[in-house]
């Protein structure tokens, strides 16, 4: 404890007499607020987004009820009156919406939500053919990404720990104080390893500041849950660990100050840049991420298709599918413009849908899935999933999303058929009572970023292993 107290107290001062450290940590420190700048202003981008619709549907919503209380001694009275409690009119001015918020964390980590749809319109009709659902993404912005705090402490804060702990033996060896401090203490390593964890402690204080400059700047309509906060802290520490533990397998060498800065920064290189590359491509060849533009430009040949079926084979498939209906059936059915056409229209039109829906949505997951598997390779990718995971970001949040959406259709597309098939109104009270979309909790997310974390855990005491028994042995 008393060399321990000695080694940072010495290495404390030292650090204060060096102006190039010093101005290297300001420099990150604010390159770090600017990070977290940019992901306010997207976050409030998208709130400020979800606030207009939001007050759109209530006005809209309110606009619905007062059509039941209109002044029937006038034309437009009459009019809106008639109208009160129709389901078409239900849908065509205040349809629910299925939102996906962006939580507390999101600022700090944009992840996939700038290039993914964060809510839904949602109606009988099925329509994935209008924003957000068929928003072109940006190719440069898919090609840049966003320069959020995770890109800082993915990318940047790696070149910082290399900054600071490349010189570390080379430094004393260059000033001839090794043998001494050799002689002194018995044991060389045991000086070295204490100068680490000073820089690591360092590093973590201000990788820590940062993060809870960001959950203070989180807006105030983002929830911020604290385990979400725990597994932040949780894994950023774990990334500064391996990045800690490489450079102390690079020092126990002992080699010079220039090798072990070219050793560092190819690593560097190799884990942030080389191998996610290879290890995208290899993905792309072997499963295919689809482009939601070639979903759309499908769907729209499916549109034409069902729309121009016959309508007594449209409604053969609606009744076949919806055997609940059949004690509606009439020979009106086949009207051009009556409601179980368009209601038998768009049913089929749903499930044809779906199926491509379902192929999307499989082949991204595939995909994912096998960047996941393959992700402990490279522990900088693993860091990246785990990082957009804890601010729920990534691919796997908004497919878990899409589908309570998908749900949430289904369950009023079946409320909604119900009343036009009929032919009936919706009371006020029925109108009060129509559902709305509540987000769930995927309950697997926390354990599933835990046991990702495992192959990082690893990583490091296999670095570790080796550099003790490199120290052993010199």
């Amino acid at each position: 404890m008393p060399l321990f107290k000695l080694i940072f107290s010495f290495e404390w001062r030292q650090f204060l007499r060096q102006p190039s450290q010093l101005l290297i940590l300001i420099f990150f420190l604010l390159i770090g607020f600017y990070s977290l700048t940019v992901g306010h202003h997207f976050v409030g981008q998208q709130l400020s987004g979800l606030d207009t619709l939001l007050k759109n549907q209530q006005a809209h919503f309110k606009e619905l009820l007062e059509r039941f209380d209109a002044d029937t001694s006038t034309a437009k009275g009459k009019t809106l009156a008639a109208q009160a409690g129709l389901p078409q009119v239900i849908e065509y001015r205040a349809s629910p919406v299925a939102s996906n918020p962006p939580r507390g964390l999101a600022l700090m980590a944009i992840g996939q939500r700038d290039i993914l749809p964060y809510f839904d319109i949602i109606n009988s009709k099925r329509d994935i053919l209008t924003p957000p659902n068929a928003e072109i993404a940006n190719p440069e912005k898919l090609a840049s990404g966003n320069f959020d705090f995770s890109f800082v402490l993915i990318y940047l804060f790696p070149l910082l720990i290399i900054i600071l702990c490349y010189d570390l033996f080379a430094k004393e060896k260059e000033q001839q104080t090794d043998r001494l401090l050799n002689v002194q203490s018995g044991n060389l390593n045991q000086i070295l390893l204490h100068k680490l964890l000073f820089r690591l402690l360092l590093v973590c204080m201000l990788g820590w500041g940062l993060s809870v400059a960001g959950l203070l700047m989180h807006p105030a309509g983002t929830f911020l849950a604290a385990s979400d906060v725990l597994l932040w802290f949780f894994v950023l520490t774990l990334y500064l660990l391996f990045w800690f533990s490489v450079c102390w397998l690079v020092v126990v060498f002992r080699k010079s100050s220039r090798i072990n800065s070219l050793v560092l920064l190819g690593i560097w290189l190799l884990l942030t840049l080389i191998l996610p590359a290879i290890m995208n491509k290899f993905a792309a060849l072997k499963y295919p991420m689809p482009l939601r533009t070639e979903l759309v430009s499908h769907q729209r040949e499916i549109m034409l298709d069902t729309w121009e079926m016959p309508i007594k084979e449209l409604l053969v498939y609606f009744y076949r599918n919806n055997p609940r209906y059949l004690p509606l059936k009439q020979p009106s059915d086949t009207a051009q413009y009556g409601n179980k056409r368009f209601v038998a229209y768009y049913d089929l039109l749903g499930r044809r849908m779906n199926e491509n829906i379902k192929k999307y949505h499989a082949e991204a997951r595939a995909h994912n899935s096998w960047l996941s598997k393959t992700a402990w390779i490279n522990p900088v990718a693993q860091m990246q999933s785990l990082i957009n995971g804890t601010a729920r970001t990534d691919l796997n949040d908004y497919l878990f999303y899409q589908q309570q959406a998908g749900n949430f259709q289904n369950r009023w597309v079946k409320l909604m058929n119900s009343y036009l098939l009929a032919n009936k109104k919706l009371s006020r009270d029925e109108v009060l009572k129509l559902p709305v979309f509540r987000p769930e909790e995927d309950q697997t997310r926390t354990a599933g970023i835990f046991i990702n974390s495992l192959s990082i855990w690893l990583v490091i005491a296999l670095i570790l292993w080796i550099a003790r028994k490199n120290s052993i042995l010199k």
